[in-house]
Order: C-alpha cells, then structure tokens, then sequence
C-alpha cells in the first residue's frame, strides 16, 4: 500500500497536515460504490460477517463524499485517522462475529481484507478518487447496476416518503426529483465506470446486474468473493442471501410520471442497455 498522498487528503477534509504517516492497516482494499437502490444493502449486509472480511459497520460512511465540507448533515469524520479508527471492531462486535463464522463457517473470524459500502461515492469526481488512489493504488470497486428507470424511481419512493413525513408526494415531486442533476450524475453509469477506472489498476472495477440478486444471488456473492480475494464460505445467514433488503413499498409508477422519466432518462437508458448487454452477468474492467 502507497502511503503518499494520506496527508493531502487530510487537508481536503479540512482537518490540519498530518505530521505523521497514518496506520494504514485499515484502509479499505475494496469499495462497494452503488450507486443507491442496486443492491449495495444486499451486498453490505452479506460482506459483513464474513470471517475475512472487515467491513465498516455502518452501511454508509460518506467519508470521501463529505471531504471538507463539516456543513453536510451526513459528515461523520474530521480527519483521516478519524475515519480509518471507526474501522475497528468492538470487543462486542468480535465475539459476535466469531459466533456466525463458526456457526455457519466452522472458522473463527480473521479478517484480512477491509471493505466499505458507501452508494454515493459512484459520483465522486477526478480529484478525490485520485487521491484515493494514491493511499491505495491497489483498490478494488464494485458497482451492481440497475435499470434507470426502475433505480430512480425507487430512490424517489425512498427519499420522498422520508422526506414528506406523512404528506403525499405529488407527480412534480417525483419527477424533479429524478430529473435532478445528482439523479442523473447516478443514472449515468457508463461515465461511473469510465472514471473510476481512469485511476484503477486493469481487472480493479467489477460491474454487475442488479437482477442477480433475485435470479442468482449465491453466484453472485461467489462471484464478488473471488473478486476481492475472499474465500467463498457458507453465508453467515443464508436468509440474507435469498431476502431483499432496504425494501420500498410496491407501488408502480404512475403513467404520467413514468412517460415524463422516459423521456428524462432516454440518454442513460440507452448506455444502460448497451452496458448490460456488454456485461453479461457480470465484468471486471
């Protein structure tokens, strides 16, 4: 691991010049990017308790999307060493975790590799993924995608409904709210992965289709277990596998909304299309 650039990134995050090289032990070796409402829960919650896997125990640590910017609701980290120490594992959280790598591993829990899961860092632009790089120019990502159409319009369901506290949503709400420049920065998932891979190493960015998790879910984890050099065990819960996770309510998208995202979205729907027919079940660029 590169530990060039660790002091840089502490200045983007507002915090003083580090006088020292940090611990970078916990640094992750891989990031699940999202983007949000393609599966990035199913796949935390599946990661976490692997017996060598340490991921973040919060689903989301907007750390790299919140740099600098302490005014942002979702700003957790003042620094860089902030960051990395949440990585750590309670006493609590060791036993516990030993407990399901046995139970369903017959293996004690020794991580060896650090993940983390944050949706929003699919939109993060040039110059904190290069600085990302520097720290570790041995990253790995993983991106599941999902139809735009379909992925926007659950965000919505999603962010509305929290948002309205108990007021209905109207069609105009639903349809800025997927016509919004950081929607269509998520839509655009071709330009994601022409990004990221701009400064991963060649065979670093895994994409693949979100449907997997309802059609072939065991594959699939196999599939992002070999990626990121894990052994492929017995889940910590076979139930987390086979069961959606973060659900929203079943309601359909009403006419008049669904031909306004039509059009909207056409752009991203076309390279969606022309990406997953790429793909096939999955790819590593």
């Amino acid at each position: 691991m590169n530990y060039e650039g660790a002091g840089g990134l502490d200045k983007m995050n507002g915090g003083p010049a580090i006088s020292k090289i940090p611990d970078l032990r916990m640094f992750p070796d891989f990031f699940c990017i999202g983007p949000q409402r393609t599966g990035s829960t199913w796949l935390h919650t599946n990661l976490v308790k692997h017996p060598e896997i340490l991921m973040h125990r919060d689903k989301e640590t907007f750390f790299f999307s919140t740099l600098d910017r302490p005014d942002l609701p979702r700003f957790r980290y003042a620094s860089l060493e902030a960051y990395l120490t949440s990585f750590q594992d309670t006493f609590e959280e060791k036993l516990l975790k030993n407990y399901h790598a046995i139970r369903r591993c017959g293996r004690l829990y020794r991580p060896s590799i650090v993940g983390e899961s944050t949706a929003s860092y699919c939109v993060l632009d040039d110059k904190t993924i290069s600085e990302i790089l520097k720290i570790n120019p041995d990253l790995k990502v993983i991106m599941l995608i999902r139809h735009p159409l379909e992925r926007a319009w659950s965000h919505a369901k999603k962010d509305l409904v929290r948002e309205a506290k108990g007021n209905k949503a109207c069609a105009e709400d639903f349809v800025a709210f997927c016509s919004s420049e950081e929607q269509l920065r998520r839509a655009d998932y071709t330009g994601i992965l022409q990004r990221w891979v701009k400064f991963l190493k060649p065979g670093h960015f895994l994409v693949a289709p979100a449907e997997r998790i309802e059609s072939d879910p065991d594959q699939l984890l196999t599939d992002v277990l070999s990626f990121i050099g894990a052994k492929v065990t017995l889940p910590p819960s076979a139930r987390h596998v086979t069961t959606r996770q973060n659900k929203t309510a079943d309601m359909g998208i009403p006419k008049e909304i669904q031909a306004a995202l039509v059009h909207v979205l056409e752009p991203f729907t076309s390279a969606y299309d022309r990406l997953r027919s790429s793909i096939g079940d999955g790819k590593i660029f």
